[in-house]
């Protein structure tokens, strides 16, 4: 590919490059099995290449790339089938691209076109996602640790809990309900609102936590009574106002699509299946996961293994981030390691090229 893609983890690099023989077998291996599902034979790769091996000489490189742990035979009398080792030294090495077709970008741009709010997009983006790759579909909401606080207001909806409505320098607008140990009076939201806001407004969530930080390191210096960062109340709203700027909980991230990768073949392993589900029912460990990914550039890709969560052993991501405004987000696709990982690189960075724009 023109430009390199950033990747997960690989155990260990491989002694030597391989040959052009290994890579063309390699190639021929890896998209008959992503087409298919099945194992490969020699005689199936020999069609494959245009400077024709014999099939003997076929079955010598494969009996090489084995040793490497590129691939793999299930069984004595099938042919071969890449590893996640396989897999990654291919998008590594050889992949060559696979853009999005006209009617593909088409299908993505009407359905963001539909989205009238922020969860509306995100849910598009993940839907849009699903329906170009046949695969799981995701994304989440933007890390506003950058983005300023342009406003903030409290609204009562119970006795001890306030809706707190914040609006962010980059356009976005999160709210959250804060649950009180006691009533707020009515008269009192002004004056709460006015010393959250000598506080924070202007301020980044990352600076505010940073101040809240440095509030609770042990001082020999006593506290300000008259600083409103002081104050047992307004340092609760602010922690609740940190919580929004990280996309950390289930309802932050979206996934479409579940059916498309619950009919892989691969799917049908009682693992893989009870991983895929239990990712589905916790989505906050997604969310999490797809938030440490902010901080990188370009489609990131992780084979299998790779995954650090336990859930997605058996599984594969790509992904790659979205700005709005000064927040950044990801969108993503995650179905098994037998996926046209060109494809779908071609399709996160299509779709968050749109997000960023607008």
């Amino acid at each position: 590919m023109s430009d390199p893609i950033p990747v997960g983890p690989m155990e260990g690099p491989l002694a030597h490059p391989l040959s052009e023989r290994q890579r063309v077998v390699l190639s021929s291996i890896v998209r008959r099995y992503i087409g298919n599902a099945e194992p490969v034979g020699s005689r199936q790769v020999s069609k494959d290449i245009v400077d024709a091996l014999s099939p003997a000489t076929i079955r010598n490189v494969m009996a090489d790339m084995e040793e490497m742990g590129l691939i793999d035979q299930p069984h004595t009398s099938a042919g071969r089938q890449p590893t996640e080792r396989g897999f990654r030294v291919w998008v590594d090495q050889i992949m060559p691209e696979d853009p999005l077709s006209g009617a593909e970008k088409q299908v993505v741009d009407s359905t963001l076109a539909q989205a009238r709010s922020e969860d509306q997009l995100l849910a598009a983006a993940a839907l849009a996602l699903a329906e170009v790759t046949r695969q799981l579909g995701v994304a989440i909401s933007p890390v506003l640790d950058g983005s300023r606080l342009d406003r903030l207001e409290l609204v009562p909806v119970r006795e001890k809990t306030l809706l707190l409505v914040a609006s962010f320098g980059s356009g976005l607008i999160r709210s959250v309900a804060v649950e009180l140990e006691s009533p707020v009076e009515r008269e009192s939201l002004a004056d709460l609102v006015r010393r959250v806001h000598l506080t924070a407004l202007g301020r980044t969530p990352a600076e505010i936590q940073r101040d809240l930080a440095l509030r609770a390191t042990p001082s020999d210096t006593p506290p300000n009574p008259d600083d409103p960062g002081n104050d047992d109340l307004v340092r609760q709203i602010l922690h609740a106002l940190l919580d929004l700027a990280h996309p950390t909980r289930g309802g932050d991230a979206f996934l479409q699509g579940a059916g498309n990768v619950l009919s892989q073949p691969e799917l049908g392993e009682r693992r893989s299946m009870t991983n895929l589900v239990q990712l589905m029912e916790d989505r906050s460990q997604l969310a999490q996961l797809l938030q440490e990914r902010t901080g990188r550039e370009g489609a990131y890709i992780t084979i299998g293994s790779e995954n650090r969560l336990e859930h997605l052993r058996t599984l594969s991501l790509v992904t790659h981030n979205y700005c709005i405004g000064d927040a950044k987000g990801t969108v993503g696709v995650l179905g098994p390691t037998r996926m046209p990982y060109a494809k779908l690189v071609s399709a996160v960075d299509y779709i968050a090229l749109r997000l960023t724009q607008g």
